[in-house]
């Protein structure tokens, strides 16, 4: 068996303890061991090191990533650090696995992209709703043509955020939260929308701060128009008396609803129903058959697969090209709401939004009183 793939941690916040168990789990430990990790809060890093056993602690990342039994690393940083970090590691020849959002514009994607293909290092972006059982089984039952032609999808986050969340110094802005919940909640739900339905054709879009204190929108919705016809709608707020999230999938043929579950609505299998209920029953049967193992923690199986990816010399499952699909619909949704207007893609290179958001002389609309 080759030698464990030696892996640093950026970041010792509350995200990176699932990337730790995820590399200590049964399925990884023997494939990576972590040898690294670094926070600008020593006393942070030095604590999880002792939690996780890790032997080196930095407080300089760029430290870390030059350290030579560093071979990949995990991104777990404040969103608007994730290019900066994943561009150098890769250019160093380490393999990356980020967090979400990976890039607050299509441009920063394409930044990594360019280190990737450079450095021929890999690069996987954090998208754990894509490897639950139920994602899978729908998927590859869309795969299939199971559910005929694509008619409908809907992607719900409806959760609850107290003013008190946003006291933490980089939430609440563009600048460092890299936006508000079109971003930083609804991202992943925006993602399984968009990887099961597939292209976008264009969308239009409203985004707002409707109760909150902060400087980006508390609450967005959209209609998207999918390229094969297929229409979409999103919603994304965190004014709820509680916390829940929704997918759903509506075919010719088949349709598919997620649980409500709101970190992990994928993770179970979809219930499944058609007007021809042989037909819904065979399907069920079909994605068991497929997947038939439960997903209970999303971030082992993420990490499984970048790690295989290292080992085996492939392509991971959410490549920069399958993180752009949700950046487009973000983008989209974000100059549609400071605009007005209905956008179409992709987005060129010479869109404002292209390169920032919002671009100057941009913002989003007031909330009425």
């Amino acid at each position: 068996m080759a030698d464990p793939v030696g892996i640093g941690v950026i970041g010792a916040g509350g995200i990176s303890h699932s990337h730790l168990l995820a590399y200590r789990s049964r399925a990884n430990r023997d494939r990576a061991r972590v040898v690294a990790i670094a926070d600008i809060d020593a006393s942070r890093a030095k604590a999880q090191a002792e939690q996780y056993s890790i032997e080196h602690v930095f407080t300089d990342w760029r430290e870390m990533i030059a350290h030579p039994a560093v071979r990949a690393v995990s991104v777990c940083t404040p969103p608007f650090l994730h290019v900066e970090q994943s561009v150098a590691a890769l250019r160093a020849g380490r393999h990356v696995l980020c967090e979400k959002p990976v890039s607050p514009t299509l441009a920063g994607l394409d930044e990594i992209a360019a280190a990737e293909r450079e450095s021929g290092a890999i690069f996987e972006g954090v998208f754990q709703h894509r490897v639950g059982q139920g994602a899978r089984q729908v998927k590859a039952l869309i795969d299939a043509g199971r559910f005929g032609r694509l008619v409908f999808g809907l992607s719900e986050t409806i959760w609850q955020r107290p003013q008190e969340y946003y006291d933490v110094w980089w939430r609440g802005t563009f600048e460092q939260e890299c936006g508000g919940v079109t971003m930083g909640h609804g991202i992943h739900s925006i993602d399984m929308l968009a990887w099961l339905m597939g292209e976008p054709a264009s969308l239009f879009a409203d985004a707002v701060t409707v109760k909150l204190g902060i400087a980006v929108e508390d609450t967005s919705a959209a209609t998207v128009r999918f390229r094969a016809g297929a229409i979409g709608q999103i919603i994304v707020t965190v004014n709820a008396q509680d916390n829940r999230s929704r997918l759903e999938i509506f075919g010719t043929d088949l349709q598919a609803v997620s649980s409500e579950s709101p970190y992990d609505p994928t993770a179970a299998p979809f219930r499944l129903t058609s007007l021809d209920a042989a037909s819904a029953a065979r399907a069920a049967d079909e994605a068991i058959e497929r997947f038939p193992e439960e997903t209970k923690h999303l971030h082992v199986p993420m990490v499984q697969d970048f790690l295989s990816a290292i080992i085996e010399d492939r392509p991971p499952l959410v490549t920069v090209a399958e993180c752009r699909r949700s950046m487009e619909l973000i983008t989209g949704m974000y100059k549609s709401a400071m605009t007005g207007e209905r956008v179409t893609f992709p987005i060129a290179k010479d869109d404002p939004f292209y390169a920032r958001i919002p671009p100057p002389g941009y913002a989003l609309p007031h909330a009425a009183n």
